[in-house]
């Protein structure tokens, strides 16, 4: 069961529904429909498919902090976070073209994948998208975001790969030596234990979760930027529930009443430059966080 879902009133949802229908963007309005049996998977792809280039890769903005074009590492992700809970199978040519992009990107001697390219420097996106002259953001620092997520679309659609078994290795060495989690990171390496077909390594990760997680943990600490429990703990299904119980429902009943009045949430950031940008960013990401609020992952494609 969806943990927010207990919390929203008869008119949140109905609010909600309304803003979906009419202001969401096309990728987000077709997921929400196919989550509620009401749409199709041909539409999810059909929405994805303005947003994947040439090389494999996604950009157009899938993940709206960098109005940037090319493809990029991140944007990518995204896609296969829609892709991953869609009936369809792993040699189906939009997850094969993007996990081929995705391995062409890894450095296998830094062990990273470099999240965005040096070109978003020349478009409008948010400060901490900058790529310095080492062609770094500072993301690098925490590389399991995003290589343990991508680990886990390998493991399912390329379990037998050379490509697999080397990522799996950098992988797992992050994750030994990570002694404090980074939000960003977590969540990746959590979407990886929901995804990974090895339940060795699922423990693995939830073991080292519950010993390091630090959750943001009453409405002050929530209003800012930081690892809400429901970011990690959406359903009463998550292995993580049943010890965060209390917290994850307290978070959820106040992240229910942070709903506009016009059916969505607001992003907790700001980029602080390129005005007018931010505001097409923001609108695409109140239609982004209410979907993927109302849908917690549920891996579908098959192998």
């Amino acid at each position: 069961m969806n943990i927010l879902n207990k919390h929203l009133t008869k008119d949140q949802k109905i609010a909600i529904n309304l803003y979906i229908s009419r202001d969401a963007r096309e990728v987000d309005r077709a997921f929400h429909q196919f989550r509620q049996g009401e749409g199709t998977t041909e539409s999810v792809v059909r929405a994805l498919e303005s947003y994947q280039n040439a090389d494999g890769g996604f950009g157009h903005a899938l993940e709206p902090d960098r109005r940037l074009i090319d493809s990029s590492v991140l944007e990518t992700t995204v896609a296969l976070q829609y892709l991953m809970q869609l009936p369809i199978n792993c040699e189906h040519p939009m997850v094969s073209k993007a996990l081929n992009y995705l391995e062409k990107q890894y450095d296998g001697e830094k062990r990273y994948f470099p999240i965005v390219p040096v070109t978003v420097n020349h478009v409008p996106r948010a400060p901490w998208w900058h790529v310095n002259d080492k062609g770094e953001t500072g993301f690098e620092k925490t590389p399991g975001n995003p290589s343990a997520e991508i680990l886990g679309y390998f493991q399912r659609c390329r379990p037998q790969g050379l490509f697999t078994a080397k990522l799996e290795t950098d992988v797992l060495n992050r994750l030994d030596d990570i002694i404090e989690w980074d939000m960003h990171e977590i969540q990746c390496f959590y979407r990886l234990a929901e995804m990974t077909p090895k339940p060795d390594l699922q423990q693995l990760i939830l073991q080292k979760i519950v010993q390091h997680v630090q959750f943001t943990k009453n409405p002050e600490e929530w209003q800012g930027y930081g690892l809400q429990p429901i970011q990690l703990i959406q359903n009463t299904q998550s292995p993580l529930y049943e010890r965060f119980e209390d917290l994850a429902e307290e978070n959820a009943a106040w992240y229910a009443r942070q709903l506009h009045t016009e059916g969505y949430w607001n992003p907790s950031w700001e980029w602080g430059q390129y005005p007018v940008e931010w505001e097409l960013s923001k609108r695409e990401w109140q239609s982004y966080l209410t979907v993927n609020a109302c849908h917690p992952p549920q891996y579908l494609l098959g192998s």
